[in-house]
């Protein structure tokens, strides 16, 4: 289905008003993004195509690597990324740590 607004500004103003018109259907579009890419991660997950990371650690290692392609967050994970330098050996270790 395609909506069809009228719109009786023009330019920068025109612009405005078509947007906030176009709000709904701009939201149903994201919507619609945003199941495509939940299903397509359950599918994931059911073919066990190991394409799947699970776990702060397991993504972290991934993305240094480079190899993610989405990432999906939870946006109220409460972790904290610690660094931890050895003075004796110089070796830097990484820590995803929870308040707990």
């Amino acid at each position: 289905m395609i909506a069809s607004y009228d719109i009786q500004y023009g330019f920068e103003d025109g612009l405005n008003h078509a947007i906030t018109q176009a709000g709904d259907a701009l939201a149903n579009v994201r919507f619609l993004e945003e199941k495509a890419l939940i299903t397509n991660f359950f599918e994931q997950i059911n073919l066990d195509t190991g394409m799947i990371v699970f776990g702060v650690n397991d993504t972290m290692k991934a993305l240094e690597m480079s190899a993610i392609d989405k990432v999906l967050l939870f946006d109220e994970i409460d972790i904290t990324r610690y660094e931890i330098l050895n003075p004796s050996t110089g070796k830097t270790t990484t820590w995803y740590l929870t308040p707990k």
